[in-house]
């Protein structure tokens, strides 16, 4: 008898350690029932017991887990190592929330891909509420309704090395926070951050920023997208850095409102030009206004667009930034016609074109600079001996 009840004793044991070990719980099937070995499960182990701090998943899991109802608050801070983007699909059967984080309650995740997002409440995926979500090598794809990320007050969203691609739902969103009286370097300054970077953006339909605070986008791609890019509000910093857009069709990319100058006017005379920054980015057969500074003098006097090359844009941007250096624009020569008989060059542009980065200046002879590729002749002088506008567009 004492033989054939240690048996099973042992057998417990073993599985015990099996969906325990040292600081890690494992899921290990696709139920959503809260019973052992579940997601849900997993997650009130991690916020009960202060010695567990990681998630995992059994070996060769693979599987579609669609929720049944919200997933629990995540109260205690945790790791969700998930196992690939291609092994498991989160689905929130478009009316569950995913991950709620508390206040300041850190979540690290990686590994999923998430879809079919909820319609009610802000942030379906992630709800950062004065918390710190961190996710890496994940897919947003599929989400229909609602905002898949909200941050809110002393919140910290960062996302790196990941795809999002077929969704019709607005992305990332965000509002609350603190925001220093000047332009400041210092991310830390801001309370409110959402930061992107090395991740792909592929034909979604929704806006995929519609936010209210601090918002990095650096070494991302934006292929195909119908929508508007962002709409950033209020006077918080904007920086789109060293990013690729190409064949996104939507009427502008980029726009920006604010209470810049009005009355009671804040931030017009302490906000740096650069608050708003574009710098090394690709814009390639984008079909609408690429960027929108905001409408009047005020918004762009804190617009820089420096660095950057524009090709066969519709508009490379509306307005008078401030600050506009060093730019490449090769989209607006539309031909090139040589005459022998008088000894000219007629150049044809698209639009209006001026000898200065600001937009203004009228074109000077020694604007153009000339050169011969194959063949044996040789020319005379690089630089035009005049010009004449034949026709103003």
């Amino acid at each position: 008898m004492k033989q054939n009840t240690f048996i099973p004793l042992v057998i417990a044991l073993f599985f015990i350690t099996q969906i325990f070990a040292q600081n890690t719980v494992t899921v290990l099937n696709n139920l959503d029932d809260g019973s052992v070995g579940s997601l849900r499960w997993a997650i009130d182990q991690s916020n009960t017991d202060i010695n567990i701090n990681e998630i995992i998943f059994t070996p060769g899991y693979s599987e579609t887990l669609t929720l049944l109802s919200n997933l629990p608050n995540i109260t205690s801070d945790v790791t969700i190592t998930g196992p690939g983007t291609n092994n498991l699909t989160l689905s929130g059967d478009n009316q569950f929330l995913m991950f709620v984080v508390n206040s300041g309650i850190s979540l690290n995740i990686s590994g999923v891909t998430f879809t079919q997002c909820a319609s009610s409440g802000q942030g379906s995926i992630f709800f950062a509420n004065a918390s710190t979500v961190t996710a890496t090598d994940i897919v947003v794809s599929g989400n229909t309704r609602g905002n898949a990320f909200f941050t809110q007050n002393s919140a910290v969203l960062t996302i790196s090395a990941s795809t999002f691609t077929n969704n019709t739902s607005t992305l990332f969103a965000s509002d609350y926070g603190t925001t220093p009286t000047t332009t400041s370097d210092t991310e830390t300054d801001y309370t409110n951050r959402i930061t992107v970077t090395g991740s792909t953006f592929t034909s979604n339909s929704g806006y995929i920023f519609s936010t209210e605070r601090y918002v990095k986008i650096d070494n991302c791609v934006f292929t195909a997208n119908t929508a508007p890019i962002a709409s950033f509000r209020g006077v918080n910093r904007y920086q789109v850095l060293n990013s690729t857009f190409t064949n996104n069709t939507s009427y502008q990319l980029f726009s920006f409102s604010s209470w810049i100058g009005q009355t009671p006017s804040w931030g017009e005379a302490t906000l740096g030009t650069n608050n708003t920054l574009f710098e090394g980015n690709i814009f390639t057969g984008n079909t609408g206004t690429v960027i929108n500074p905001g409408g009047s003098s005020k918004y762009d006097a804190k617009t820089t667009i420096s660095n950057n090359t524009f090709n066969n844009n519709g508009t490379d941007w509306s307005g008078n930034p401030i600050v506009v250096t060093a730019n490449s624009l090769n989209n607006f020569i539309t031909s090139v016609t040589h005459s022998a008989e008088d000894a000219t060059v007629s150049v044809t542009m698209s639009r209006p074109v001026f000898n200065t980065g600001s937009g203004s200046g009228v074109l000077e002879a020694n604007d153009f600079v000339f050169a011969l590729s194959g063949g044996n002749a040789t020319l005379g002088t690089a630089t035009p001996t005049s010009i004449a506008i034949i026709q103003q567009i």
